[in-house]
């Protein structure tokens, strides 16, 4: 059984954390599979820039889209929450993938011109691996790596209450 003051410091805690650390289990799984699904599309949508010249600009900016977006599912909701996020990410990618009906593709994917620069032929496959294995190596981190540290000030409001209160009580007291 725990104690009142261990109950009371992990409620105290928990109040120190963004609203959607404090969901439940459900609501936080929900949460992992929207930013995945939000991420695979931004990230989709801006791997390329750049390119067409060979600078990698798009192509950076999605992984880093990809790995906070991917911290956070982790920190929110464990091994359980990366594993959502990967399969909605990667879910977007495929679906966007597909050719339409019209012929259009949106991700072009390999092909071989001798006119256009290696990243903008390839630029899909760096994405998509580089996406699958920023999250896969997540997995494998330690857990304390994940962990938000408590509200700074917070902390520094709790000290000065409680040494307000300790010094009225040794004032009050003869």
């Amino acid at each position: 059984m725990t104690s009142p003051a261990a109950s009371f410091k992990a409620a105290e805690r928990k109040a120190d954390l963004p609203f959607s650390y404090r969901c439940s289990a459900w609501v936080r799984a929900l949460i992992c599979v929207a930013t995945g699904i939000a991420a695979g599309v931004c990230g989709t949508l801006v791997h390329r820039l750049g390119a067409q010249y060979n600078l990698p600009v798009g192509l950076i900016l999605a992984l880093l889209i990809i790995a906070i977006s991917a911290w956070s599912s982790r920190a929110r909701s464990g091994v359980v929450g990366l594993a959502l996020h990967l399969i909605a990410s990667s879910g977007v990618i495929v679906v966007a993938s597909f050719t339409a009906a019209s012929g259009d593709i949106l991700l072009p994917m390999g092909f071989y011109s001798s006119d256009m620069p290696f990243l903008s032929q390839n630029a899909f496959w760096f994405w998509f691996i580089g996406m699958i294995a920023i999250q896969f190596v997540m997995v494998f981190l330690p857990q304390h790596l994940f962990a938000i540290p408590a509200s700074r000030r917070r902390s520094v409001a709790h000290r000065d209450a409680a040494s307000v209160d300790t010094v009225s009580r040794e004032v009050t007291q003869p």
